[in-house]
């Protein structure tokens, strides 16, 4: 077997505590880190769920953008073509001294077996 070496960087804190749980579990930290890659691999997906926490400033722009859409504070597009028009439209009335203030959302459809894996614009709402 053709063996390489993976050096990742940790605290020893987690090391330490990996290592408590790989022992009682009847592995090495190393053999269960193999296990790991080995799953991702064949699964081509992570086997647990990872929470996105959003910090202080995303959390106040989510809450002003569902409040706009309560209020119906959106425009709805068709396709990207109009979005990227409203928006230069936008732009250059701003400049004039409109008081649109743009706010972008899209709404995503997978996409074709094409392109596994990535999500395609269906519509954008500014």
């Amino acid at each position: 077997m053709d063996n390489a070496v993976l050096q990742i960087r940790i605290s020893k804190k987690l090391k330490k505590d990996s290592m408590v749980v790989a022992e009682n579990l009847g592995f090495t930290t190393s053999t269960l880190i193999k296990l790991f890659l080995a799953h991702v691999v064949q699964s081509r997906k992570i086997p647990f769920e990872i929470k996105e926490i959003p910090n202080a400033k995303t959390i106040k722009l989510m809450k002003q953008a569902e409040l706009d859409y309560k209020n119906g504070n959106t425009y709805h597009f068709n396709d990207m073509e109009d979005a990227i028009d409203f928006l230069k439209k936008s732009i250059k009335s701003k400049k004039h001294g409109s008081k649109i203030k743009p706010r972008i959302q899209a709404k995503f459809k997978k996409s074709p077996t094409t392109h596994p894996g990535k999500d395609i614009p269906e519509f954008a709402t500014v």
